[in-house]
């Protein structure tokens, strides 16, 4: 009986240990996500921006304008913020060229931590500002930080 009676408890104690429960943080979630294409950063903006998520298409639309091309992927990705908000890591106004490939997205907590890497090309004969856009899932928001890989 008393053997029991500790596999009962001992079941229970251990069981109870791993449940979830409500507003408990996931760590080191695997965040899915899309790159946004044919968009490009408006002139207006001389640097770098401060803040790197976007939660509205008014706020989007501020740095943001369409570069619609020709062809079948000519068209800029379609983003529904009511479902999906966005992160952007936009590099100052550059001669050389400089591209950002997304490496993962991983939610620690209540941060969503961006690690992509940036290669610098040759130099240009004009300016080009650099932008990575990633379209993410509400049911993800957290705080940002992008981090780069070398």
């Amino acid at each position: 009986m008393k053997h029991i009676l500790l596999f009962v408890f001992s079941t229970l104690v251990l069981n109870s240990c791993n449940s979830v429960k409500p507003g408990d943080s996931v760590l080191n979630e695997n965040v899915p996500f899309r790159e946004a294409k044919n968009y490009f950063v408006k002139n207006n903006l001389d640097a770098a921006i401060d803040n790197q998520k976007f939660e509205t298409q008014q706020e989007f639309d501020q740095v943001f304008g369409m570069a619609t091309t020709m062809g079948e992927n000519g068209k800029p990705t379609p983003i529904n913020f009511s479902k999906e908000f966005v992160v952007a890591q936009i590099e100052d106004p550059s001669i050389q060229s400089v591209s950002l490939k997304p490496i993962s997205i991983r939610k620690n907590s209540n941060i969503l931590e961006i690690k992509y890497r940036k290669v610098i090309g040759e130099n240009q004969s004009y300016t080009t500002q650099t932008s990575m856009i990633l379209i993410i899932d509400r049911k993800y928001e957290g705080d940002v930080n992008f981090v780069e890989v070398k």
